[in-house]
């Protein structure tokens, strides 16, 4: 059954030219109306932000000066206090204290206290608003006098309140526990050294206030002085009154968030002190991200949060630096309908005058777009043309509006320009993909030439199935020069993952070696062995007084044994040759031999050695005890917990790219017996696999570029030349049906390449005629296509390529005869 489309309604083109003309008037107008009203917001933001940092060196002033004048009044009583006051009358050290807080009544308190424990402080009831209420004085009283002293439960405050000419009105006794010498500000020890703490909550008044104290010279004293955060409420109060219109919350808070002043009204009304909250419990917003937003210079302010109360607000925050509070954070929060209210109307009056203005052009457009109509109809078809890349069908149309008839010229000349500016990015895309293919192969000395002769191959073999006119090929044609360049491409990235391979791998010519060959290590290990026998030759004639000849045979019998064991273990690490059961159990015994180490295997190492020892040492995997004075045992080979690397990072695999692969459960195994047991090669599961690993890198790397769509199949094609006819193969384990013939010339071209390629460490490089024998094998295994081998022989392909790229000596005489039929 037939689903037919529903018709669609059709429109005069003057009604579309006229609807375009209105659209472009509508979008004109909507980006003047948005940037107008950005312009008054931003208006409106840097107008906030010039306040705020005129606030900002406004509280900075007034906190320098409150700190200045601490300083100053420490430092002068300091000075001027040369004796112990503890025997002076309280009427003498009230009268000394006053003085000086008198002058400064921003200033909360002047105490002094000895390691006696004695205590005494006079108060400046006048410093904050709720001081009174808090000391439990009355309201003629000017001044509080704290005198403490005493042990255990005979330790008394005694409070003395003066009026202003210090006439005692009053006092009061009771017991105390406080001791000044386990105050934070009794850490005062160096003369001519003012300590300044952190703000605290005084034990007393439980109000946070911060304490700048000195020791007086010549005497056992301290001389502190208090001042009251609180203060900064009533400073910040004042001063932004002055620069916003009343409807602000001023905030200042601390490195940790916490509120220590605003301009609000406290909620709570009772005479019990309670802490202010924090910041980020107030605005419901991580603090990391409000003092982020305050030191980071370029960050976009404000930001737009909603408190508990479900009203939006905006937020601008901003640092003070300054020393009475390390890094204090000013916060400011404007209502969302009021920050903005005037831009928004300003946007609003111009949208309504702009649609009063495309009112009156609606009929001027509809007048004007009858001359637009017919050639924007030829300009449509030639431009059909050009985005089918049908560059030079393009043809100039005439009109007699200058535009268009530009217009048309452009397109004519455009279409040209495109035409080259594509084939010029043709060029450089492959030329670019050279450059990596060659960077890749200048990587590793041992794998140089290997990206640039696979496509030289490839292409080779791709040509000859084009022009055969015969047999199963002949109707192979890639479409067009796209697909060819698809292909080519492709085969220049085919391992463009090595680039994420490390070189030690990819370089490893025998089974011991890392970033260097550790046969000399068990070199030198053997050749404590063969001084340790000399040794034993020595001790058993001259010590234990044994018969020389016998001796000197055991001796030679051993240094004769050990050169064999170090020749089989040298021959093995080569890893030319399959290693058999027996083979393998040789080398666990000859490395079960033991030897003895008397220097400290932990000394010496890099931060990332120490690290994973540590790790291992945590997780009961190492004994980190300390080398004994007689040694320490270890077997002649060994695997050492420390010879596991770990994964750094879990590898996943996304489904959607349908890679197969098994992933071995460490990153490496350096194990001298798992490295030399291997059975075929010098590489462990764990180095195959970090090779393997290329090819799911260079899937990673051409997946994520943006191939148009005529090359689309790229990645594809360089994914594939390491599967097999058999879907054995990785990554995907495509088998036969799911592999193309451009696939199966590159998994050709790779493999010929490679055996015939005599820059290998790890082999050497094969004749042709071993390495077409070699592959014929693998066409029977089921690893390469077949009959693309046969026609890759019969057509002369190997030795073109061979010609081309190997020494004479690799090209022997080859009987291809013999390949080309089947067997019976």
């Amino acid at each position: 059954m037939t689903i037919e489309k529903p018709m669609l309604r059709r429109f005069p083109i003057r009604i579309l030219v006229a609807n375009m003309f209105l659209m472009a008037i509508l979008i004109t107008a909507g980006i003047a109306i948005s940037l107008q009203y950005n312009a008054s917001k931003n208006m409106v933001v840097a107008h906030v932000l010039s306040s705020m940092n005129l606030l900002s060196a406004h509280m900075r002033d007034s906190v320098h000066s409150l700190e200045k004048d601490a300083i100053q009044t420490v430092n002068l009583l300091a000075e001027l206090i040369d004796s112990d006051l503890s025997d002076t009358s309280i009427e003498e050290k009230s009268s000394l204290l006053t003085a000086f807080l008198l002058e400064r009544p921003e200033l909360y308190s002047l105490y002094i206290g000895d390691k006696q424990e004695n205590f005494f402080q006079i108060v400046n009831l006048d410093s904050a608003k709720d001081i009174r209420q808090r000391m439990s004085a009355g309201p003629n009283d000017r001044w509080a006098a704290v005198d403490i002293s005493g042990r255990g439960e005979d330790r008394l405050r005694r409070t003395y309140y003066y009026s202003d000419t210090l006439r005692l009105n009053h006092q009061n006794i009771e017991s105390s526990h406080f001791y000044p010498t386990k105050r934070p500000w009794f850490a005062a020890s160096e003369q001519n050294h003012i300590n300044k703490t952190e703000p605290y909550l005084f034990q007393h008044l439980q109000i946070s206030g911060q304490t700048y104290a000195k020791r007086i010279r010549n005497t056992e004293q301290v001389i502190g002085l208090d001042i009251l955060l609180s203060s900064l409420s009533e400073q910040l109060t004042l001063s932004s009154s002055s620069f916003f219109n009343g409807q602000e919350q001023a905030i200042l808070v601390n490195h940790d968030g916490n509120i220590i002043a605003s301009n609000m009204t406290r909620d709570d009304s009772s005479d019990k002190t309670v802490p202010h909250p924090s910041l980020q419990d107030y605005l419901g917003t991580p603090l990391k991200r409000l003092i982020d937003l305050a030191n980071d210079p370029n960050a976009q302010q404000p930001i737009l949060i909603e408190k508990e109360d479900h009203q939006p607000y905006y937020v601008f925050v901003t640092a003070i630096g300054n020393d009475i509070l390390t890094r204090q954070y000013l916060t400011m929060l404007l209502p969302k309908d009021l920050l903005f209210h005037q831009a928004t109307k300003e946007a609003l009056n111009t949208t309504l005058l702009s649609a009063v203005v495309m009112l009156v052009l609606l009929p001027i457009i509809w007048l004007f777009s009858a001359p637009i109509v017919r050639p924007i109809r030829q300009l449509q078809r030639e431009t059909e043309k050009i985005k089918q890349r049908q560059f030079d069908d393009v043809t100039f149309t005439d009109s007699h509006i200058k535009e268009i008839w530009q217009l048309s010229n452009a397109f004519v000349s455009m279409s040209q320009d495109i035409k080259q500016h594509e084939e010029s990015l043709k060029e450089f895309l492959e030329a670019l993909i050279r450059l990596i293919a060659t960077a890749i192969d200048n990587k590793s000395a041992h794998t140089g030439g290997h990206c640039y002769r696979v496509p030289e191959l490839g292409l080779m073999l791709s040509e000859a199935l084009e022009h055969t006119q015969e047999g199963p090929y002949k109707d192979f044609q890639f479409a067009n020069a796209n697909e060819r360049l698809e292909f080519h491409l492709a085969a220049w990235l085919h391992d463009c993952g090595k680039i994420t391979m490390p070189e030690h791998i990819m370089d490893k010519g025998s089974k011991l070696e890392c970033l260097y060959n550790r046969i000399h290590e068990i070199r030198t290990r053997f050749e404590v062995l063969w001084r340790d026998a000399e040794i034993d030759y020595l001790h058993a004639i001259h010590t234990q007084q044994q018969d020389p000849n016998a001796a000197l045979a055991t001796w030679q019998a051993r240094q004769n044994d050990l050169q064999e064991q170090f020749a089989f273990i040298a021959k093995a690490n080569i890893g030319s040759e399959f290693m058999s059961k027996e083979d393998q159990q040789k080398i666990k015994d000859i490395g079960a031999q033991t030897w003895t180490r008397h220097f400290d295997n932990r000394l010496g190492l890099s931060p990332a050695e120490e690290t994973m020892r540590a790790e291992q040492a945590q997780a009961g995997h190492l004994n980190n005890e300390e080398t004994p004075a007689h040694g320490i045992t270890e077997s002649l080979l060994s695997d050492k917990p420390e010879h596991i690397i770990p994964r750094f990072k879990e590898i996943t695999f996304d489904p959607l790219l349908g890679i197969k692969m098994d992933i071995p459960e460490h990153q490496y195994n350096q194990g001298e017996i798992y490295n030399l047991i291997i059975q075929k090669g010098t590489l462990t599961e764990e180095d195959r696999f970090k090779i393997n690993e290329h090819i799911i890198s260079t899937i990673t790397m051409l997946e994520s570029l943006p191939f148009p769509p005529e090359l689309s199949r790229v990645p594809h094609y360089a994914s594939t030349h390491h599967e097999r006819m058999d879907g054995q193969g990785y990554p995907r384990k495509l088998n036969a049906e799911q592999l193309s013939i451009p696939d199966r010339v590159l998994m050709i071209a790779d493999v010929f390449e490679a055996l015939t390629a005599s820059d290998r460490p790890y082999k050497k490089a094969k004749p042709i005629s071993a390495a077409i024998d070699i592959m014929y094998k693998m066409c029977l295994e089921g690893h390469l296509d077949l009959q693309l081998f046969r026609f890759f022989l019969s057509s002369g392909t190997h030795l073109k390529y061979a010609e081309k790229f190997l020494p004479e000596n690799q090209i022997d005489e080859v009987d291809i005869q013999m390949y080309l039929e089947d067997k019976k």
